[in-house]
């Protein structure tokens, strides 16, 4: 495109700029005799003209490169597809930057992004591959999140930071030029713990369970270990002559691979032996573990519908799916419209655990290094106190298990509980060996 520029003419002294614009002629006087001057006016007077033909160029130029661009893109997504979300998830799996996960936390993750392509399917169906998720979509499904599901601020969170560790994850296969989910909010997460059982609870529940139902809850009672570790036990981490279980629980196995020292409470001890050395194969639990290995949640709901029939509420009252009764007298059940707050499940074995422990006056210290301490450095400190003060600990549990009662130990296996909290508090690395001399004194 040529740049008007404009020209001089001259009329009597004086020199005249004229241009044209849209086919009409222009003509103004520069008020100059003198042409160099002139010739300085009539670019003065052109600028403006000048620069709207830059700014038409340069745009010009824009969409010229925009449509080339456009060009080279379509010509990339025939030869190379971009990521749709039915290769996804088999592209974070064989990603080498991805975290290194468990397998129940895949599982987890896997259910979080078939949700979410589900919900693209329905509400954008022409959005075939990753990168048609936009910060606007994404905002969209996060309400959805709150919204429709009506998901937890800790759920939400967990959902949402898998959708972002994803999409950052896929950023090149899938040729992001944006991850969407960093904008998202995160809800303040309110922890909902569940609750402990009592005493009569747990003889109730105790009393109901048969087979292996039984013997899962004495191994939860007794040892506080998760559901997961419990199901699985195997018969190799089980020291009968010992009176020792030796475990790494799952939860923590792959980022510390160390194992919590169990002292094998009596009445556990005798419902172990009840299985004929014969019948001890891979796991203590054969039926249990295969089901928990399949699916969780089937042995979750197992335990709940035992809960459920012992008249042990599993869930908050008010919330899930509640008994009413309707104007017929007719008992029904409905759906409150609330989210199903769990307050009772097999995890509430683990909490009775810890508080049957310290209501017993076991030091915190020993219920640490049982159940698994965060710190690994710190369960090193209590590893030569807890055989003998976690034996003194677990020994003093109430028998739950039907009519069976723990038998006393002998004399010299009792100690104090006062010099033994004296001794851990004053127990670091460079002294543990005198410390665990005085405390072999303690037990003679």
């Amino acid at each position: 495109m040529r740049k008007r520029t404009g020209y001089l003419i001259r009329r009597g002294k004086v020199f005249y700029a004229v241009w044209t614009v849209t086919g009409k002629k222009f003509m103004q006087t520069t008020g100059k005799r003198d042409r160099r001057e002139a010739e300085t006016e009539l670019r003065r007077i052109m600028e403006p003209f000048v620069a709207g033909d830059e700014v038409a160029t340069l745009q010009n130029i824009a969409a010229r490169i925009e449509g080339r661009t456009a060009e080279m893109t379509r010509f990339e997504d025939e030869h190379n597809p971009p990521l749709s979300f039915d290769r996804a998830w088999d592209a974070y799996l064989a990603a080498t930057g991805r975290p290194d996960s468990g397998e129940h936390t895949l599982s987890d993750y896997e259910g979080y992004f078939d949700a979410f392509a589900a919900w693209m399917k329905k509400n954008h169906s022409d959005a075939l591959a990753l990168r048609a998720v936009t910060p606007a979509t994404a905002g969209e499904y996060a309400a959805h999140l709150t919204a429709d599901r009506g998901l937890s601020g800790n759920s939400f969170n967990k959902h949402v930071r898998f959708m972002e560790l994803l999409f950052r994850v896929l950023k090149e296969s899938a040729r992001l030029t944006v991850n969407p989910w960093e904008g998202i909010q995160r809800k303040r997460a309110i922890m909902e713990s569940r609750r402990e059982l009592t005493t009569d609870e747990l003889k109730t529940v105790c009393a109901a369970a048969t087979g292996e139902m039984r013997l899962l809850f004495a191994i939860g009672i007794y040892t506080g270990l998760r559901l997961g570790d419990c199901a699985t036990l195997r018969w190799g981490e089980v020291d009968l002559r010992r009176g020792l279980i030796r475990r790494i629980p799952g939860k923590v196995a792959r980022r510390n691979p160390r194992p919590v020292i169990i002292p094998v409470h009596p009445v556990l001890n005798a419902i172990l032996n009840e299985i004929p050395l014969g019948e001890r194969g891979q796991y203590v639990l054969p039926e249990t573990a295969v089901l928990y290995l399949r699916d969780t949640s089937a042995t979750s709901k197992r335990i709940h519908d035992l809960f459920e029939a012992c008249c042990v509420k599993t869930h908050r009252p008010g919330t899930g799916k509640i008994r009413t009764t309707n104007d017929k007298g007719k008992v029904e059940i409905v759906d409150s419209g609330k989210r199903a707050v769990v307050e009772v499940g097999f995890h509430s074995l683990r909490h009775t655990f810890v508080s049957m422990c310290r209501e017993a006056n076991a030091p915190l210290s020993v219920v640490e290094a049982i159940v698994g301490h965060s710190n690994p450095a710190m369960t090193r400190h209590y590893t030569h106190v807890s055989e003998l003060a976690a034996a003194s600990a677990v020994n003093s549990l109430p028998a739950v298990m039907g009519d069976m009662s723990a038998p006393v130990l002998p004399p010299a296996k009792l100690i104090e509980a006062a010099p033994v909290r004296a001794l851990g508090v004053k127990l670091n690395v460079k002294n543990w060996q005198t410390v665990k001399e005085e405390l072999l004194k303690l037990a003679n």
